[in-house]
């Protein structure tokens, strides 16, 4: 293996690169010494080139079908780009101002990039295209200022390792179809579109910062797979992630400080995410439609609209997470299915959950606390909950309009001295049964426009008024220890069952 000297000196034998690349063998290294060299290097034999000081190439790199080169140390600037259908290793170099819209081209083949920069002028559209089958790796290395996509992938692999993407006219990656992308200890910051978006690829992200986009972060469909561990994702002017038609798996991710949605998932998006973190967003923090989504151990707070709003025929369970502090409803649900257990809802500047236009509402072992308007409130829905506990109502802590319900082996407690009810039942249907009351200087049910309720099992002997019922209402009482008045109007009826061993007696 010979090493070949290039230098701009009559002095020396190769005064050009191009006359080194064609002399030397296989295998052989080219050292270039300083100065600016206005050459295309077009290379299809094995060779490694270096440069020795300040070198700057003038011209356009064609890497040939199956030729290894590698090359370290150099400046390209002002050229017709880096062509690449071989396999090229780049080490401590800087592209830049390249004279076509796409600084670096990699088809049919493999770039590794080390230490690298890759800087734009108006005229470069693209940092980097990959496609057809090709292979990148890309390790601490930046793209700057590019006006379409930095990076550009379709049908290839991807691999970025503590890379920067910064400020592009419009996105820092666009994933068209069939990339395999893995992003790694990177940071994208201040794209004017999407920082990121993909279309029918697999992507992996760990450990990254995605910020202060002038658009949306991520924005991912058309049957993507989607895999984020440990990142973070702020201060965007639209979603933080939005995602359509894919799959979505985030664990131990924070998504904070957007003008928009923190996370928006729609068209039969399925989604898993947990121990996340939501908080401050302008819009509600994580929009779900017609999709399917599990949430486990997250926190949503801080919000200023909405904590989670689960729309058109949604499905979503949320386990073991916090929603609290948000302007609005902490859920909201609109003909969608909600399943919510082992979880906490509390600091509302406004209510819990408000369900509509027939979702269905289920809650187990939750706790709502101290919301400064009802607990739940459901309009044509339905309500099913079990093993909660309902703390400090200012006003009515649950409110049935229209609605069907059941509230079994709950607990309601340290109810504010108010004029409403803790349950009232507007034109609706239900069963409370196996609850306890503490004791409040305010009705625990209220029922009104002929609904029909049933309470059995539960203990209201600390409450003055077990009940109000009223405009052509009926109650049925079983099982309830109370010495106290209940109390109606002339159009309703309440109904009291005691049964003993042989029959059951209803007495009015």
């Amino acid at each position: 293996m010979a090493t070949l000297v290039v230098k701009r000196s009559i002095m020396h034998r190769y005064q050009s690169i191009g006359q080194a690349i064609a002399e030397a063998a296989p295998g052989d290294q080219i050292e270039i010494r300083d100065g600016i060299y206005e050459e295309d290097l077009d290379i299809a034999k094995r060779l490694t080139l270096y440069g020795v000081g300040n070198v700057t190439i003038k011209g356009g790199v064609f890497i040939r079908y199956q030729t290894h080169v590698s090359m370290r140390n150099l400046r390209f600037r002002q050229g017709q780009g880096i062509y690449v259908k071989g396999d090229l290793q780049l080490e401590n170099c800087i592209i830049e101002e390249q004279l076509i819209r796409t600084q670096i081209m990699v088809s049919y083949g493999s770039l590794s990039m080390q230490n690298c920069a890759v800087l734009a002028t108006p005229l470069n559209h693209f940092g980097l295209r990959v496609a057809n089958g090709s292979s990148v790796i890309l390790a601490d290395t930046t793209f700057e200022h590019h006006e379409k996509a930095q990076i550009i992938a379709q049908n290839c692999e991807l691999t970025l390792t503590n890379c920067m993407l910064l400020e592009g006219k419009k996105h820092g990656i666009f994933a068209i179809r069939h990339v395999q992308m893995t992003m790694e200890h990177c940071e994208l910051h201040g794209h004017q579109k999407a920082q990121i978006m993909a279309a029918a690829s697999q992507l992996t992200i760990t450990n990254s910062l995605i910020h202060q986009g002038q658009e949306i972060g991520l924005q991912i469909f058309d049957s993507s797979t989607l895999r984020m561990d440990g990142c973070m994702l702020r201060d965007h002017l639209d979603a933080s992630m939005m995602v359509h038609r894919s799959e979505l798996m985030l664990s131990d991710c924070q998504f904070s400080d957007g003008q928009g949605h923190g996370l928006y998932l729609g068209e039969k998006t399925e989604a898993k995410l947990y121990d996340c973190q939501f908080s401050h967003h302008v819009k509600a923090q994580i929009l779900i439609e017609n999709s399917k989504a599990e949430l486990r151990k997250c926190r949503v707070q801080n919000g200023m609209a909405a904590g989670v709003t689960i729309a058109d025929e949604a499905d979503v369970a949320i386990t073991d997470c916090q929603i609290q502090h948000h302007q609005q409803f902490h859920i909201i649900v609109d003909a969608s299915g909600l399943q919510l257990q082992q979880s906490t809802l509390q600091f509302g500047q406004s209510g819990g959950i408000y369900g509509n236009d027939h979702a269905k509402i289920t809650l187990q072992h939750t706790v709502m606390r101290e919301l400064k308007s009802h607990h739940i409130y459901i309009n044509q829905a339905r309500l099913f909950t079990q093993y909660c506990t309902f703390e400090q109502m200012q006003e009515n802590g649950i409110t049935c309009i229209d609605a069907i319900f059941e509230v079994a082996h709950s607990h309601f407690k340290q109810g504010i001295d108010s004029p409403y009810a803790m349950v009232w039942s507007d034109h609706s249907m239900g069963r409370i049964e196996s609850c306890t009351v503490d004791q409040a200087a305010r009705p625990f049910l209220a029922l009104s426009n002929k609904s029909l309720l049933e309470i059995r099992h539960t203990d209201v002997h600390a409450l003055k008024i077990p009940a109000v019922v009223q405009e052509r209402s009926q109650l049925y009482v079983q099982s309830c220890h109370n010495i106290s008045t209940w109390k109606k109007d002339a159009t309703s009826r309440i109904t009291k069952i005691t049964a003993d061993k042989n029959k059951t007696k209803y007495v009015k």
